[in-house]
Parts: C-alpha cells; sequence; structure tokens
C-alpha cells in the first residue's frame, strides 16, 4: 500500500454511519487551518474524486467558493459531477474547525458551508475536532502506519516540502526506521521508477510539475537507463517497454503491480497495448485478460438449452484454464469480474453435486452446517458479483440450471424427514431463550439472518479481531418474523397463541393483547432488560436488547438483486457490534428469527385451495378447523392446535417471488445463532 492509501482509508471511513437509524452524512468535512496538505491536493484529487475543494473559481481543479461547492454535493453542477456512490469531501484549506461552529459569527466566505457541520461528519483528528496535521496522521498507530519521525524542525520541513511525492510511496520503505530529513528528501531525489510511472500516469502534469533540473534528470535517466526519450510521441513505446518488462523495466513492472491502484490513468492507458510476437507474458497484458473475460461471458450468454451436464463441462473447462488468472494484477485491480463469477459457479456445481440426505431433520443439519451452506453462499456471491443488470440476468439463468432443482430437492428430502420423524425445534428454542440470563450479555437481533450470512458475518467480525462461536438452532413454525421473533426474545414464557389465531402472531398470556413492539419495550423494562435503541450502549452490566439489520426486509424489496446488498447489512451489523464491545460488553449473542430461500427463477407455484386456508402466505397458510390438506401439515409453534399447511418444496402459494420464507426447509428453518465472546483487538 501506498501512504495515499491510508489516507483514503481513514477519510473514508470517517463517513461510516448506521444505515438503520441514521441518514448518510451530506459530506466529509476537511479542515486544515495551516494548510499542510494543500501542496498535495491535485494527486489527492486524483485518487479520490469524490474530493472538492474550497477556494477560487477552478472547476476543472474541482475548486470553488462556497456556494459552488455547496452546489457540487448537490449534484446540481454540469461541470463537476462527484461520484454518487462516495460521501463528497471537502477540503477546506485555511479553515478551522471553530471558524464554522457558530453561523452567526461565520465568516461571510463560509456562512454557505456552516450548516453540513451538522447534516455532515469531521475528519477530525480527536473528539475534540482537532485538525489532522501530516505529522500526527503518519505517527499516529490507528491510521495503521505508526511511522518513527524525528521530532526536529528540519525533519517537519522535509515531510511537507516533498508531500505529494510522500503519498506516492510505498509505505514498506518507510516502515521499522528512524525517519529524518535526508530520508523523505531522497524520495525526491533517488526513485527514477516512481518517477516514470508518475509521469505514464500524468504525463502533462509531470511535465509542468517537474520543469527545470528536474526534467533533465528525469529524461536523462530515461534516455540511459531505460531506452526511451519521455515525449507524447513515445508514449506507446514507454507503455510496451513497461508490459514487456525486460531488463531495467522489470523492476519498474514489479513497481507497477505494488502501486497500479493508484495509477488509474495508467492502467486504462494499459488497455489498447497488445504483445507483439508469440513469446510473450501474458499476465503483464490487460488486453489479453479483457479477451479471456469476453471468452466466459460468451459461455453465460451461450447456456440456451443446455443442461447440468453440458455446463458442468464448460465450465470447469473454462475454470481450469482461467483460473491462473486470479493471481494477475488485473484481478486484484477488479478487471476481471466473469473470473470471480466463474470461480463461484463451480463451487455451486461442487457442493450441488453430492449426494444431501439424511435419515432425520437433525443429519440433515449437520451435513448442511458443515459443508452444504457453502451452495447457498456460493450462489449469493455469484449474483453480488454480477453488477450489471444483464450480467445478473445470465448469472441467474446458469444458477436457475444447476442450483434451483437442487434446492428443490433437499426441500422435499427434508420435508419428508419432518412428516416421518417430527420438527426437533419446540423444546430446543424453548431451552435456549430461558438461559438468557448472563450478565453483561446482549442478545443482538438481526431479522432474517440465514446460516450462510452468518458465516460472512463471522469472517467480518473475525477481520477486526473479534472471536466467535457459531452453532445453530431451529426456528419456531412457521418461519415468519410475527411467529418467530418473539420465540427468540426474553419473553417467551410470558406468550401464547390464540385459538381463532388468524396473523400468526401471539399474544400476551395475561391479557391476550397481541404482541408488538410496544409490549416488547414494555416487558423488557419490566424483567429489568434494556431496549437499546439506535446507536445507544446502555449499562453494559446489565442485559441488553438490540435489533440492528434487517436483511428480510432488503429480501422482499429487492427480490432477485437482494445479494447485491447483503455486504452493506452485515458492515452495519459489525459496526453496531464493534460499538457494543468498545463501550464495555462482555458477551453478544446474535439470534434471528429465520432463514429464507432465494430462487433464482423464481418459487415456482404451489397449490392450496382458498376454501381450506385463513391466512394463506407465500409459503405456509393457517388452515380452517376440520379440513383436509393433501400436503404436510405442522403445528403452529405459540399454539398445537392450530395447523399450519406448509408449501412443497420450494414452492409459493402466490408467484411472483424470488425471495421468501414461512415454509419448511433447511434455508429457512435451521437458523444461525453466533456468540461474540472476546474482544481480541478492534483498535
Amino acid at each position: 500500500m501506498l501512504v495515499v492509501n491510508y489516507l483514503i482509508e481513514q477519510l473514508r471511513n470517517s463517513a461510516t454511519f448506521n444505515k438503520s437509524v441514521q441518514v448518510a452524512p451530506a459530506a466529509i468535512l476537511w479542515t486544515d487551518i495551516d494548510c499542510q496538505w494543500l501542496s498535495a491536493m491535485p494527486y489527492i484529487k486524483q485518487q479520490l474524486p469524490e474530493l472538492i475543494e474550497l477556494g477560487k473559481y477552478k472547476p476543472d481543479e474541482r475548486t470553488g467558493p462556497a456556494i459552488w461547492v455547496k452546489c457540487a454535493i448537490a449534484a446540481k453542477l454540469e461541470e463537476c459531477k462527484l461520484p454518487e456512490d462516495k460521501t463528497p469531501i471537502i477540503y477546506l484549506p485555511g479553515v478551522g474547525r471553530k471558524d464554522l461552529r457558530a453561523i452567526e459569527q461565520c465568516p461571510e466566505y463560509l456562512q454557505p458551508l456552516a450548516e453540513l457541520q451538522y447534516r455532515g461528519c469531521w475528519w477530525a483528528y480527536n473528539t475534540a475536532g482537532r485538525d489532522w496535521s501530516v505529522g500526527s496522521f503518519l505517527t499516529n498507530p490507528k491510521v495503521g502506519l505508526e511511522l518513527d519521525l524525528a521530532k526536529d524542525t528540519k525533519t517537519q520541513e522535509a515531510i511537507l516540502k516533498v508531500l505529494p511525492d510522500l503519498l506516492e510511496t510505498p509505505a514498506t520503505k518507510l516502515m521499522g526506521k528512524k525517519l529524518e530529513a535526508e530520508d523523505f528528501y531522497s524520495i525526491v531525489l533517488d526513485d527514477p521508477i516512481k518517477d516514470i510511472l508518475g509521469w505514464l500516469n500524468n504525463p502533462t502534469e509531470k511535465a509542468e510539475q517537474w520543469q527545470g533540473s528536474k526534467w533533465d534528470i528525469f529524461s536523462q535517466s530515461c534516455i540511459s537507463r531505460y531506452g526511451f526519450e519521455p515525449s507524447e510521441a513515445n508514449m506507446a513505446l514507454a507503455l510496451d517497454l513497461l508490459c514487456d518488462a525486460q531488463g531495467e523495466w522489470q523492476g519498474v513492472w514489479e513497481r507497477f503491480e505494488e502501486t497500479a491502484s493508484n495509477l488509474s490513468a495508467l492502467v486504462d492507458r494499459l488497455k489498447t497495448v497488445v504483445p507483439s510476437g508469440l513469446a510473450f507474458e501474458a499476465q503483464n497484458y490487460l488486453s489479453e485478460n479483457l479477451r479471456d473475460e469476453s471468452v466466459i461471458e460468451d459461455a453465460f450468454k451461450q447456456i440456451a438449452g443446455s443442461n447440468r451436464e453440458n455446463l458442468k463441462q464448460t465450465f470447469t473447462t473454462l475454470w481450469n484454464s482461467h483460473q491462473p488468472r486470479q493471481d494477475w494484477i488485473w484481478s486484484q485491480l477488479g478487471f476481471s469480474p466473469w473470473l470471480d463469477i466463474l470461480e463461484q459457479v463451480t463451487i455451486v456445481l461442487e457442493h450441488t453435486e453430492i449426494p444431501f440426505t439424511s435419515g432425520s431433520p437433525e443429519g440433515m443439519a449437520e451435513l448442511y452446517t458443515s459443508r452444504f451452506w457453502q451452495a447457498d453462499a456460493a450462489v449469493l456471491s455469484a449474483m453480488a458479483k454480477a453488477k450489471d443488470i444483464h450480467h445478473q440476468q445470465l448469472v441467474s439463468d446458469v444458477l436457475a440450471i444447476i442450483y434451483t432443482p437442487w434446492l428443490e430437492r433437499v426441500a422435499l428430502n427434508f420435508q419428508e424427514q419432518v412428516r416421518l420423524n417430527g420438527y426437533p425445534g419446540e423444546k430446543q428454542l424453548k431451552e435456549t431463550s430461558a438461559n438468557y440470563s448472563v450478565g453483561s450479555q446482549v442478545i443482538f437481533f438481526v431479522d432474517g439472518l440465514r446460516f450462510d450470512t452468518a458465516k460472512q458475518l463471522e469472517n467480518k467480525l473475525s477481520a477486526i479481531g473479534v472471536s466467535t462461536d457459531l452453532t445453530s438452532q431451529w426456528s419456531a413454525l412457521p418461519s415468519l418474523t410475527a411467529t418467530a421473533k418473539a420465540a427468540v426474545t426474553p419473553l417467551a414464557d410470558l406468550l401464547t397463541g390464540l385459538e381463532d389465531n388468524d396473523d400468526f402472531i401471539p399474544a400476551l398470556a395475561s391479557t391476550q393483547a397481541s404482541f408488538s413492539s410496544h409490549y416488547l419495550k414494555k416487558l423488557l423494562a419490566e424483567r429489568g432488560w434494556q431496549y437499546l435503541d439506535g446507536l445507544e450502549t446502555g449499562e453494559p452490566n446489565g442485559y441488553a436488547w438490540v435489533q440492528t439489520g434487517d436483511l428480510d426486509n432488503l429480501g422482499h424489496k429487492q427480490q432477485l438483486k437482494m445479494p447485491q446488498y447483503i455486504e452493506q447489512v452485515l458492515d452495519d451489523v459489525v459496526a453496531r457490534i464493534r460499538g457494543l464491545l468498545d463501550a464495555g460488553w462482555k458477551r453478544i449473542k446474535i439470534v434471528t428469527d429465520h432463514g429464507w430461500l432465494w430462487v433464482p427463477d423464481g418459487l415456482p407455484k404451489g397449490e392450496i385451495h382458498k376454501s381450506l386456508g385463513t391466512n394463506r402466505q407465500r409459503r405456509c397458510a393457517i388452515l380452517k378447523s376440520n379440513v383436509q390438506y393433501d400436503g404436510l401439515v405442522v403445528p403452529w409453534f405459540w399454539n398445537p392446535s392450530v395447523s399450519i399447511a406448509m408449501a412443497p418444496g420450494i414452492s409459493g402459494y402466490v408467484s411472483g417471488d424470488h425471495y421468501n420464507h414461512g415454509g419448511l426447509s433447511l434455508q429457512e428453518c435451521l437458523t444461525p445463532v453466533l456468540n461474540v465472546n472476546l474482544k481480541k483487538n478492534t483498535a
């Protein structure tokens, strides 16, 4: 990573917010009262297309007065379009945080921006609002650089003088030693490879920046050591030499691989460079990678009339041929999306090829949690990697052939085991909710956290140093929020089901009032539990209920596109957990109400006559008294006298859904329990 990558990460992370309870910040405010970062702003803007600067009107440089900046972040300017998927960053040279605090005392030229302190967020060194100086950024452990800088004036001055070049320097070259003024000046004077890559990335800017002796030295070095004269006419030659990577250029190529993520213009130029002759290193040519990507895409386009065996042969052959490209720099830069999708499709093929049978629901659950969840995970991952709507359709068409029939077989097998052996969930759930009284514990509810998505959440928590233990339990039936959420609350023993129920919602045993969010909060308080709303952290020595992350609502809303957004929801959950751990909570138990089915070609239509059911959901229905139903019938969790008809296989009584739940399948009923026991290191 280059030093600038640490800066990018810190700036963008300052806009992190909880999507469940907060509105996205309108902008990130970067105050720099001493103008320490100003000299490097042209380079920083190349790396951060969402960054705009307060100053004189120069739209080509994304710089302008306050009212212009305000219009830019509101997407009202044709001359300055910022990325829609990034929070705008406003760099404020010569401005301190206190200059914006009191609107009535704010300098006139800043007044249009003053209200952004309430709608936006700050990039500040600490809660007191100090600016990030360059020195504090380089040395602060939370940034990740933690460089050892000499504190003398010469060193501090040198850092600011070479800041643009310093930001382009690999961080590893600076770590592990005491850095003094001479170390920073050597960055400018002794790195011709960095200069070549900088020129290839932006020749016009570098020619202007290096006028005089610096350009003469650079030009002579290129001619004598690298075999080309730096000019616009010789750009194609230099690009050919870079990709050929022979002699002195081998070192240039290796540095390019280290820093390519910061050389977007150069990478774009390399799309047109094609190898000459028969002997060449294919991995050095982006054009070769793009050609290989087209081969995979074409295979997805040609599946009409194919069956599973044809696809298995096609995709296995493709994977064996293209797998080495995963190690190419182009894959790391995101230029191999079809290779990533192909990998996930081969995983789906692998896990759906193996027989998945057992003599009991518990046996099937054991097989699923040990292996077969990976089929579901790979399906979601393949769809998540298909960003274009046309690509999504191609991927879902393939998955409909290799995944949907497997999903149907597994569901029917599981339903047969339940018919023969009974559903194992009722006793387990009652025992689980009775064991919540552990000091300093949060019960953390995530709506619709399926087992495979819990595995993804487990990996995210591990990445921030949090220890977890993933187990499973059975959902209350039917696997609907109305029924199953109440069963995992600490209040389950206070609830019952009424005989004439028609909405799957349990009632308070004492009053027969329907259980609602009002009673959830009220009864938790009566039992000494805290209900932590928003980002509240409460008293960490007690008991608390938290709910963050609504995968269920996401699925109902997005349907086919649901996999695209799962990671965002899980990131919110991780952020909320981190906040609770930082506040002093020792244990967090993550629970959910149900899982769900996601079917690439939609849930097939199941049939139940309207005269049989009183509440017909997508995957289940309450049966009227004394009626006969040919399909699978299970008792309602809250009152066994109420009978629930289950849709067969993966079908739905109402058509048109790619996502739904409420039925009987491992994906819907075998839910995760994730115990967060230890905060190793969340710094």
